[in-house]
């Protein structure tokens, strides 16, 4: 092996040591530096961080439907004829109903073709149109669908409660998510020796399960004169926040 080879070798593998140290240095600074927890309140003063929970129970004052009318003809334009006139009529009985205007929306139009068993030859055309519907007076619910399906509504695509102003509701909850972040804070606190102090941090979570909905399907028009019955039941508000206090 000449010199200059191993002068080659020599600086090499001295190349290859630097990097191992190197390397070795970095993991090391790596394993012992501990991982900093986020800051949730001040830093250097004792403190104690919980979740309050609020939950309240309201009525629901506000119903949403959606209400559509599904016709079929030889045509397009026969389908789409009777489909305007059915759809005219029954907007026309939510407007005599109380319904104002901005609470009526088109949500859907469609045209299509039907064809045999067998796929191939059309058989005829259906028009399909659906208006979303507010009702703000619950009680008038099972008449408006009753006299909607007299009207030639055969699609009802389910219905849903609301609160229309949660307001006050909200404000409920939030008031006892916050007693109960305080009384958890207390216990804590009582436990370690120490006292609560003032709040440092609050943050807030609000949330609802979904509106109350009834299983969707087909409306059938019904000989029978009785009012289609409706229960609005209850819908939950719940507040949720996480609170910092201190520690004295």
């Amino acid at each position: 092996m000449t010199r200059s080879t191993q002068a080659i070798i020599g600086i090499l593998s001295g190349a290859v040591l630097v990097a191992v140290l190197v390397l070795g240095a970095i993991m090391g600074l790596s394993l012992t530096q501990p991982a900093q927890a986020q800051n949730t309140g001040v830093t250097g003063m004792r403190q104690v961080t919980v979740i309050g929970d609020g939950e309240v129970r309201g009525k629901p004052d506000t119903a949403h439907v959606q209400i559509g009318v599904e016709t079929n003809a030889a045509t397009t334009q026969e389908a789409l004829d009777q489909n305007n006139a059915q759809v005219a009529a029954i907007i026309a009985k939510l407007t005599e109903l109380g319904i104002s205007e901005d609470d009526i929306q088109t949500t859907n139009f469609n045209i299509y073709a039907a064809y045999d068993n067998e796929g191939r030859q059309v058989t005829g055309y259906n028009v399909s149109n659906t208006v979303a519907v507010t009702i703000r007076d619950l009680e008038q619910t099972g008449t408006l669908l009753d006299q909607v399906i007299r009207e030639g509504a055969n699609r009802i695509y389910g219905i849903s409660f609301s609160v229309d102003d949660p307001s006050t509701l909200l404000e409920q909850a939030r008031g006892e998510a916050m007693d109960n972040a305080r009384a958890k804070a207390e216990q804590l606190a009582q436990g370690s020796r120490a006292s609560l102090g003032q709040v440092l941090v609050i943050t807030e979570n609000i949330g609802s399960p979904p509106p109350i909905m009834p299983q969707a399907g087909r409306a059938n028009i019904a000989e029978d004169k009785a009012n289609v019955p409706i229960q609005a039941g209850e819908q939950t508000f719940q507040v949720q926040v996480q609170v910092t206090f201190e520690l004295r």
